[in-house]
C-alpha cells in the first residue's frame, strides 16, 4: 500500500511539473510576442512621426511652378516674401503688401492661390493616408472634397460634385528629407472651371535656415516702432 501511494505521489509530482514547465514556457512565449509586437508598434509610429516632424517645416525657401507661373520665395513662421513676375511681395500672414523703394503697399485684392499650398497643408491632407511607391515619390490620393474643404475653406464651396475625384500629391527625398512635392491639379480645376494642366512643382531649399526676415517690413507697415 506504501509504495502504491508512492509511486502515485511520484506520478502526480511529474505531471504536475511537466503542467508547470508548460504552463512557464507558454507565459515566455505569450511575452516574448508582446515584446515583438509592441517594437514593431513602437517603430511603426515612430516612423510617422518622425516623417511628419521631418515634413513640418516653418521655414524655408521655395519655388512654385506651373504652366502659367513661377514664384521665388522664403517663408518664415508663416510669413511669405516672394517674387513673381519680377515684383517683390510680402504676405504677414493676413494681407498682401507689394514690396517697392522701401515702402510697403497694400494689395487688398491679391490672390495668394497656389501659394496657399504649403508643405504644412500637404502634411494635414496627408497624414492619414498611406502612400503608394511611385518612381522614387511617395504618391497619396487625396480626396478633392478634402482638399476644397481646406483650400477653399474660407469661403463657402459646394463639393456635392466631387465625389470620386482625388488630387494627387507626390513627395520627393533625399536623406529623408523632404525637397520637392509634386500636386496634379487637374481634377480641381475641372471642377473649378480654370484652365489649367493643374501640375503644380514646389521645390523647397535652405530648409530651416531661412532667418526670420518680416521684422524689416513689419516696420515698414507700423505693426513694430
Amino acid at each position: 500500500m506504501f509504495n502504491k501511494n508512492k509511486k502515485e505521489n511520484i506520478e502526480n509530482d511529474s505531471q504536475k511539473k511537466t503542467i508547470i514547465s508548460l504552463a512557464l514556457w507558454s507565459i515566455f512565449f505569450v511575452i516574448i510576442i508582446l515584446i515583438v509586437r509592441g517594437i514593431g508598434s513602437q517603430n511603426t509610429s515612430s516612423n510617422v512621426s518622425d516623417n511628419y516632424v521631418n515634413d513640418k517645416l516653418n521655414n524655408y525657401e521655395y519655388t512654385y511652378s506651373n504652366d502659367k507661373i513661377v514664384v521665388f520665395g522664403k517663408m518664415y513662421n508663416g510669413k511669405q516674401v516672394f517674387m513673381v513676375f519680377n515684383n517683390k511681395y510680402y504676405y504677414d500672414g493676413k494681407y498682401v503688401y507689394e514690396v517697392k523703394d522701401n515702402t510697403l503697399t497694400l494689395v487688398p485684392d491679391f490672390d495668394l492661390n497656389i501659394l496657399k499650398i504649403t508643405p504644412d497643408m500637404i502634411n494635414n491632407l496627408t497624414l492619414k493616408l498611406s502612400p503608394n511607391k511611385r518612381e522614387g515619390a511617395d504618391e497619396y490620393y487625396i480626396p478633392l472634397s478634402n482638399f476644397i474643404n481646406l483650400f477653399d475653406g474660407d469661403v463657402p464651396v459646394d463639393v456635392s460634385g466631387a465625389g470620386g475625384y482625388n488630387i494627387i500629391v507626390s513627395k520627393y527625398y533625399n536623406d529623408d528629407k523632404l525637397y520637392m512635392i509634386k500636386v496634379d491639379l487637374s481634377n480641381y480645376y475641372k471642377y473649378k472651371n480654370i484652365e489649367d494642366n493643374g501640375i503644380l512643382t514646389i521645390d523647397l531649399y535652405e530648409q530651416n535656415r531661412v532667418n526670420n526676415f518680416s521684422s524689416e517690413y513689419e516696420r515698414m507697415i507700423g505693426v513694430i516702432k
